[in-house]
């Protein structure tokens, strides 16, 4: 009990949800921002499979003064269209954004991607915007971890004010990351994995999950609660991603609140 009276004291979350239809997802962030106060912010990612992209409901949040971290997807647009969505935001009082990189679509037939790179968009809003938190994308499976943590470096040699990461799911990789990475602001992602998800961060992400690891929500709990302790004993932060698992169950079992 006193480890989870130590979490409770210091760490921020950040909590990402999926929008459906706005107004469901305005009484969804209300109601966990209400009932559960470590929750600072509602991370919203920007998926091709879903309608309402990450401008729209950042822009619904706001407007009714509810906390939004928008996620830009770079692939898929200018500077400019960035720069002008971005300004937009800020006027009705973001305060922080995650650039990302994106994927092409699985048809890329016709596509065209943007060229921009991540450390360019950084760099460029930043400039634009001195007064924005700009974060970027920490990925501790998709490359080795020099080439990751030289890439890491360069964001922040353009500006980035930290990261929000990809699931971690070992102690031994996070310690790792954090001992390189100490005085770095890190919202550090947690997601429960289901036996039914478990294929899709295996050959999507490319993640290698711990021996003995338990594809359930307790065993993803127990995990998690671990990871907790290391996050907040680091200063750092948390970023929550529960994808496959009902969000006021997983944060129930987290005991976190």
């Amino acid at each position: 009990m006193q480890l989870d009276l130590l979490l409770y004291n210091y760490m921020r979350i950040a909590l990402e949800l999926v929008p459906k239809t706005l107004d469901s997802f305005l009484e969804e962030s209300k109601m966990h921002i209400n009932n559960f106060p470590k929750i600072i912010g509602i991370n919203i990612p920007e998926l091709r499979s879903v309608e309402i992209k990450s401008f729209g409901a950042s822009e619904h949040l706001l407007k009714n003064s509810v906390p939004a971290i928008p996620h830009f997807r770079l692939i898929d647009r200018t500077l400019e269209d960035l720069e002008g969505l971005i300004e937009k935001l800020i006027a009705l009082g973001l305060k922080q954004t995650l650039l990302i990189s994106g994927d092409p679509p699985l048809d890329p037939q016709g596509f065209v991607p943007s060229g921009i790179k991540a450390p360019q968009a950084i760099k460029h809003i930043k400039t634009k915007f001195p007064q924005l938190k700009v974060y970027a994308g920490q990925d501790p499976h998709r490359q080795s971890f020099k080439k990751e943590l030289d890439y890491c470096k360069e964001k922040l040699d353009c500006g980035a004010d930290g990261f929000f990461t990809q699931p971690y799911f070992s102690e031994g990789l996070l310690n790792q990351w954090l001992e390189h990475l100490p005085n770095t602001e890190m919202w550090i992602g947690l997601s429960p994995v289901t036996v039914k998800s478990r294929n899709y961060w295996e050959t999507v992400n490319q993640v290698v999950f711990p021996p003995n690891f338990k594809f359930d929500l307790e065993g993803n709990c127990i995990v998690d609660r671990r990871l907790l302790t290391l996050i907040e004993a680091a200063g750092k932060d948390a970023y929550l991603m529960p994808f496959t698992t009902s969000t006021d169950k997983y944060l129930h079992a987290l005991r976190m609140f």
